[in-house]
């Protein structure tokens, strides 16, 4: 009777031991049927995208995950076997879990009270955490991981598996993946790292904060000595290259180009901004890993931001003096050099808001427009000062009241003469003047009142323009009359590296002739070779022509700039306008913001040929067009209706918008003019931008 009892014991015994093993394989077997592999998460797959400049060097990223992905043939065997000796040995064989490891974290973390302490987790276990869960510490997440990965190992291949986790693992410093990771640690691209360089990245995986060989450097190579051992035990290294290992010297926290890089706190912030922005314009997404290569080229930028924060320094403040520079090649609309600002997160002055007087740097417009209407280069005009107009309250004057007399158009460009170029402007029409700027390229801004009409005093400069249209407005002067759109970006990658988009240049119908843009050369060069702006003269006597601009009470200095190959705008002034005084001095265009051009252009056409501009070409006729002021025509004037030759063609290219503000002293500074005091308007605020700083409006606009 005993021993029957015994048996029927060992049966029951039996039985339940194989129904409860029975019963956890078909409740394994129903939730693994049950466990679908979702999307991966956002933070797995997002990707930086990358902004380089010209030369294919990288000039800055965008995206909250610093990750660039590469196929596994990218990764040198050495390195993925690295990987595998610190986090999996058993990997190509496994099937996805390790039993092993997770009794064994199971039992750690029994002893530990219940709490997740230890993982167990392989590599397919790590990838599916990454790409598919969250860092919850629980038992629910960690059966979800095992099934998830045990239905990832059958149903994809192991290479893809590991080409999945080395693009998803974090490795500390804010590289994701082992690419950028690899250019964070050593300044290389994965394809290019060593034995000894690969198992540092392998050691950093498991707690990259604790790891890190500048701050815990024996911990690191504690780790590091354990994954090459790993390697000889796996046979995947042998014992002799093992022992010529030798620790291999990391950058600095920071100083890799694959630190991240999205930091918009200096000058290239808004460079960054614009691109971006141009992106979007064009109806890319910048999130998805692309590669925009841009028109900006490093030396030339390096150049910009030197040449104007020697003048402002590095890091002004709200109250400090603040400079804007914008250079744009002549019939590509190219953008060479762009800065805004020191503070790349701030307001950028090369192009937001409504603009800033320009001062007498937008007298070539009246030129052209006069040119254009028959005149010529030996026109005479009044330049005595002061001078009454009708329709004005107060006479305009001339800088430093100066007497000039009877000057022609060369001589009233070269010194800038206030009272000849009102003049001029009423008599070829304030409106007319307006329509020529916005042919040459001045956009988005109103060149006009609030009730749509022009006022004379835009012949001084008194409405607010951008810095970045005037560079491209003096640009078409450089490329015989014909405007071309501003552009950044030149060319853009997919995230699997196929060319989705390369710039074509567009160009707009001329805005004046061949001959009106080589006969306002001719007087842009005097200015530059014996007037206002004798500070930009070029070295090598390398040609240049251009015009000094200084806004009413010295509000805004400016000088705009051009050789037959650049255009540069460069500008100085404050957030809040007031006098810009430098060393105790009080700005004008011709004086810092010359000396901040040349200081520019020097660098960024060194090694380029020297071209000279075409020759005079004398058109129009030289009749006097000065007369006694009681029979002028009182302003404003009306515009003759626009030409088909004048009417810019339609593009596709983003249009640029920014205040124009830039330091630039001494020479000369023209006297109000419009019929209305000084007024301080605010600009509009820009969507996704800080609110922008004041800017003065038509106003008095003494220039130089």
């Amino acid at each position: 009777m005993g021993r029957l009892s015994n048996v029927r014991w060992k049966r029951l015994l039996l039985i339940g031991g194989l129904g409860s093993v029975l019963g956890v394989v078909a409740l394994v077997g129903v939730g693994y049927a049950m466990t679908d592999i979702p999307d991966p998460n956002a933070s797995s797959t997002g990707t930086t995208t990358r902004i380089l400049y010209s030369d294919g060097s990288e000039l800055g990223r965008s995206g909250t995950e610093n990750r660039v992905p590469v196929d596994i043939e990218q990764v040198p065997v050495h390195v993925q076997r690295a990987v595998l000796a610190a986090e999996d040995r058993g990997f190509y064989t496994e099937p996805g879990i390790s039993p092993k490891g997770i009794a064994r974290a199971l039992f750690t973390n029994v002893r530990g009270g219940g709490e997740i302490q230890q993982g167990g987790s392989t590599i397919t276990q790590q990838y599916a955490k990454n790409a598919f869960l969250t860092n919850e510490r629980s038992y629910t997440r960690k059966v979800k991981e095992a099934f998830i990965a045990l239905k990832l190992s059958r149903t994809v291949e192991k290479d893809q598996i590991l080409e999945n986790y080395l693009n998803t693992i974090y490795f500390g410093r804010q590289a994701s993946g082992i690419e950028v990771a690899s250019q964070t640690y050593f300044g290389v691209p994965a394809s290019e790292l060593t034995v000894a360089q690969g198992a540092v990245l392998a050691s950093s995986v498991r707690s990259p904060a604790t790891l890190d060989p500048v701050k815990h450097p024996e911990d690191a190579q504690d780790r590091w000595d354990y994954v090459l051992d790993g390697m000889v035990e796996k046979g995947w290294l042998d014992q002799a290259e093992r022992d010529a290992q030798v620790y291999p010297a990391v950058l600095g926290i920071g100083e890799g180009p694959g630190a991240q890089n999205n930091d918009r706190s200096g000058p290239k912030g808004h460079v960054i901004t614009a691109v971006l922005e141009e992106l979007a314009a064009r109806g890319f997404d910048n999130g998805k890993g692309s590669v925009v290569t841009t028109t900006i080229r490093r030396e030339a930028q390096d150049a910009a931001v030197a040449a104007v924060q020697e003048v402002t320094g590095a890091t002004p403040g709200g109250a400090d003096l603040q400079g804007a520079l914008v250079s744009v090649q002549p019939g590509t609309g190219e953008v060479w050099a762009y800065y805004g600002g020191a503070t790349g997160t701030g307001f950028d002055y090369a192009n937001q808001g409504i603009g800033r007087q320009p001062g007498s740097s937008f007298k070539p417009y009246v030129l052209a427009t006069a040119l254009e209407q028959g005149m010529s280069l030996r026109t005479r005009l009044d330049g005595n000062s002061p001078k009454d107009f009708p329709g004005r309250e107060d006479p305009v004057r001339n800088y430093d009241g100066k007497d000039y007399g009877q000057v022609d158009l060369v001589t009233a460009t070269q010194s800038s003469v206030n009272t000849a170029y009102f003049e001029l402007g009423l008599e070829v029409g304030p409106a007319d003047v307006a329509e020529t700027a916005r042919a040459a390229g001045i956009k988005d801004v109103p060149l006009a009142g609030d009730d749509g009409s022009v006022n004379g005093s835009i012949a001084l400069g008194s409405y607010e323009v951008h810095v970045l249209d005037q560079a491209v407005g003096f640009a078409t002067f450089a490329n015989k009359g014909i405007p071309a759109e501003a552009f950044l970006i030149r060319s853009v990658q997919d995230g699997e590296g196929d060319m989705v988009y390369e710039a074509q240049p567009t160009t707009g119908l001329p805005a004046f002739s061949e001959d009106v843009a080589a006969d306002a050369t001719v007087a842009m060069q005097a200015v530059v070779q014996s007037g206002t702006a004798r500070n930009a003269r070029l070295a090598g006597n390398r040609p240049a022509a251009g015009k000094t601009g200084t806004s009413s009470l010295a509000v805004d200095a400016w000088f705009v700039g051009y050789t037959p190959q650049l255009s540069t705008a460069v500008w100085l002034g404050y957030g809040d306008p007031k006098t810009i005084e430098i060393d105790g001095v009080e700005a004008s265009g011709g004086g810092f913001s010359a000396k901040i051009w040349k200081a520019y252009t020097d660098v960024a056409l060194k090694g380029e040929p020297v071209l000279a501009f075409p020759p005079r070409a004398d058109v129009g006729k030289a009749a006097s067009v000065s007369e006694p002021t009681s029979t002028r025509s009182p302003e404003p004037r009306t515009s003759r209706a626009p030409t088909p030759s004048r009417a810019p063609s339609p593009t596709s290219s983003p249009q640029f918008r920014a205040p124009s503000p830039e330091p630039s002293p001494p020479p000369r500074t023209e006297a109000p003019e419009p019929s209305t005091p000084p007024i301080i308007n605010l600009p509009s605020t820009v969507p996704g931008r800080p609110s922008p700083r004041p800017s003065a409006s038509p106003a008095p606009s003494p220039t130089g």
